[in-house]
């Protein structure tokens, strides 16, 4: 990956974690506006937390992994030399 490659995929990854930063945010005015009991909004919010961090890091992950051709189609893609192995008679 090149140099602004990757600053455009940082860049991606940064975004996506304000976005869903915002969101949890709002979701925590909306409970307390809500008169949500504190027990609860902390469940509901720590699980938010962890499904945007796992968002996060997937986002991130894909940005790095090396880009494939899914149109391809399968015969025309390599594959490694397998050994023949006689079969006994």
């Amino acid at each position: 990956m090149s140099g602004a490659e990757a600053k455009l995929s940082a860049m991606a990854a940064e975004s996506t974690a304000v976005a869903l930063t915002e969101r949890i945010d709002a979701l925590a005015a909306a409970l307390r506006a809500a008169g949500v009991a504190p027990e609860h909004s902390s469940r509901l919010l720590a699980a938010a937390a962890a499904a945007t961090l796992h968002a996060v890091t997937l986002d991130a992950l894909r940005d790095e992994a090396p880009q494939t051709h899914a149109a391809e189609p399968a015969a025309q893609r390599t594959r490694p030399a397998v050994a023949q192995i006689p079969l006994a008679a």
